[in-house]
């Protein structure tokens, strides 16, 4: 295919995901369809359990495996949130992070099963994206009275800590053992 059509076929894909998500926005704030907008989290729910059906029955790429596990928790989340089914009183301002552990929670099998073999560049990063949404959750929820800021200055060695272990267990992980 020559170029002008390739440019072309992006234009009509980008035009077209534009006007949706423009008209799925315009539907949210101009408060329209309330008792649809509830159900929106059903469709991202679905979309990964059909992902996740094709990874595990009819052997599909690896990248479904990630991509179905956040569509189905995150959807699952969302659906949950605003159908009122968490606690009283949380909403997605309170509730953010848990998106960041989502993402962390679905690299962790990504990375066991990639290529049928462990990547610990995958597994680290989904650890650390917990380790962080259970960090920003205790600030978030006012687990923890003391602001962000604070916190950090005091204790950003941590941060050294923690990168200085990836390393070491990334470069453990990798290396063969050479016995002699």
């Amino acid at each position: 295919m020559n170029r002008r059509v390739l440019l072309s076929r992006a234009t009509r894909v980008s035009g077209l995901t534009l006007v949706i998500v423009g008209a799925v926005l315009l539907v949210i704030t101009q408060n329209s369809l309330d008792g649809l907008v509830k159900w929106l989290g059903l469709l991202p729910l679905v979309v990964g359990v059909w992902l996740l059906y094709r990874v595990w029955f009819l052997k599909a790429k690896p990248g479904y495996l990630f991509n179905g596990l956040v569509l189905l928790l995150g959807g699952a989340f969302t659906l949950l949130l605003s159908l009122g089914v968490l606690p009283v009183g949380y909403t997605l301002r309170e509730l953010w992070p848990v998106y960041m552990g989502i993402i962390g929670v679905s690299l962790i099998p990504y990375g066991a099963q990639y290529r049928r073999a462990v990547r610990v560049s995958l597994l680290i990063p989904g650890l650390f994206l917990i380790l962080l949404m259970t960090l920003f959750l205790l600030f978030s929820l006012s687990v923890v009275k003391e602001p962000l800021a604070e916190f950090v200055s005091k204790w950003w060695p941590l941060i050294l800590i923690f990168m200085g272990l990836t390393l070491v267990a990334s470069s453990w992980f990798r290396q063969p053992e050479n016995k002699e």
